[in-house]
């Protein structure tokens, strides 16, 4: 069974690598659960800078 690490990365759903993939895969669960752009920002900033714009 694949991990959703692997899939993302098998996938190429992401062109640059300045944000850890881990994060990346955070931001998108948290954002559909919160349907919050900022609100996802603020999260992801208590574990990696992450700006609203980025997300």
């Amino acid at each position: 069974m694949l991990k959703v690490k692997e899939i993302v990365k098998e996938l190429k759903v992401f062109e640059r690598n300045k944000v850890p993939l881990e994060i990346k895969i955070l931001g998108i669960a948290t954002y559909i659960q919160t349907s919050s752009v900022r609100r996802t920002a603020r999260i992801l900033s208590e574990l990696h800078p992450v700006s609203k714009t980025s997300v």
